[in-house]
């Protein structure tokens, strides 16, 4: 599931500021959520293990965050 939402964000999620803030955002609220979410579960779902996830798709977004600007 979190792959599948980071090829979609990776591929869709085009303006600069967006992927800019949504990859910070993403980011920290990662990594709270592995301090405080732990070995919790919500709905069947491991919530340190979708922490995990957010950080790194934070990470990806932020770092590839000028991939559809034109060279200009």
């Amino acid at each position: 599931m979190a792959s599948v939402l980071s090829f979609l964000l990776d591929r869709f999620l085009k303006p600069y500021l967006l992927r800019t803030w949504l990859g910070v955002m993403l980011v920290a609220a990662g990594e709270v959520g592995c301090v405080v979410a732990g070995q919790s579960r919500l709905l069947g779902f491991d919530l340190g293990l979708l922490s995990v996830f957010a950080v790194a798709i934070g990470m990806g977004l932020f770092m590839k965050r000028r991939r559809f600007e034109s060279v200009g």
